[in-house]
């Protein structure tokens, strides 16, 4: 049987095709406090520096295995880019934004920076930089490259305010759709700069449009469309689509997308979603964050990373953002678990 590299199996597990064995990687937001005394470079401050952003990335394989390099740690720099105010957290914690100036304002004076203007915002130059460092790594040639960006639709909910904008989209539709224009317009750009960089993959996270917020048709309506838009430079860099909870009854609609691949939490039934995906696009999932891989052991989590894999999964990683919390061992056990399986 051939022999594959972590960045050749991802790339026939990306197009739904199959090498000896599923890629096991850290597709969603990958960091934890034992990775960053690993590493010597910690949250917040990889958040603003470059060399530590690329150093944490590097670290996820020698530290546990996983077969990816994945920056940067949160769904806040194309807000804070937008003029959203964002706290950058603890080393125990993520990112979190704390307001906008378009809160709740329904008649909203959006303006679009140049693309100039965008790579000189400090936190993108940041990631930028860090995304250099990485592919003069040795370590780029042989794992695939990650790049985390946020959905528009969530974007625009930082920008509006959640509650307003799903408010909105039945009260006052015409003002949900000018702020996620306004928003793909910019997420549009960043990615066709994206392109550029020479990532295998964007792990693009897209939590407000979950079934648990919006409808089917909802998603069709104000989603969809959006994300076909912005993925549309990408011609070489592949698309991963991630959207937390039980996304099986819109799984038609995540791959209307256009996504290479769906990334998905364990609420999700990774029999049913196979079944029901049909080949169409690549599955990417779907170990569970909480249980079993920060309360349960690595036993547990070798059996359930074990079924993702039997039920069809085509690359296996954590179903969400990894906790900070999350311990060594049990990372180490999803990734041996998988390097012991074949198909």
């Amino acid at each position: 049987m051939a022999e594959y590299t972590p960045k050749e199996r991802f790339q026939i597990a990306i197009k739904g095709q199959k090498a000896d064995r599923p890629p096991v990687c850290g597709m969603t937001t990958a960091g934890t406090t034992e990775l960053m005394d690993f590493t010597g470079a910690a949250w917040p401050e990889v958040h603003v520096d470059a060399k530590l952003m690329a150093k944490l990335g590097l670290g996820m394989y020698p530290f546990v295995g996983l077969e990816s390099i994945r920056i940067p740690y949160c769904l806040t720099y194309e807000v804070e880019a937008l003029g959203g105010t964002v706290d950058l957290g603890k080393k125990n914690s993520t990112p979190m934004v704390k307001g906008s100036p378009f809160h709740g304002n329904p008649d909203p004076d959006f303006e679009l920076m140049s693309p100039e203007e965008m790579l000189k915002i400090p936190r993108n130059k940041v990631i930028l930089d860090a995304a250099e460092i990485i592919n003069k790594d040795p370590l780029s040639k042989e794992l695939p490259t990650l790049l985390g960006v946020t959905g528009p639709f969530t974007i625009a909910g930082h920008l509006a305010g959640t509650e307003s904008l799903i408010l909105w989209t039945i009260t006052e539709p015409d003002v949900t759709k000018t702020f996620t224009k306004f928003t793909s317009e910019y997420e549009r750009m960043w990615l066709e700069h994206v392109e550029t960089i020479g990532f295998d993959s964007i792990q693009m996270s897209e939590p407000t449009a979950s079934y648990d917020m919006i409808s089917p048709e909802m998603f069709e309506e104000f989603a969809a469309p959006n994300l076909r838009w912005v993925y549309e430079p990408l011609k070489e860099t592949k698309k991963v689509l991630h959207i937390c909870g039980n996304m099986l009854p819109m799984l038609d609609e995540m791959i209307s997308s256009n996504a290479d691949g769906l990334s998905l939490e364990e609420k999700t039934d990774p029999y049913k979603a196979v079944e029901k995906n049909a080949g169409r696009c690549a599955l990417v999932g779907n170990v569970g964050v909480v249980s079993p891989l920060l309360q349960g052991t690595p036993e547990d989590v070798a059996r359930d990373a074990v079924r993702s894999a039997d039920a069809g999964f085509n690359i296996i990683s954590a179903g969400c953002g990894l906790s900070a919390l999350i311990k060594k061992e049990n990372l180490k056990a999803m990734a041996d678990a998988i390097k012991a399986y074949r198909y």
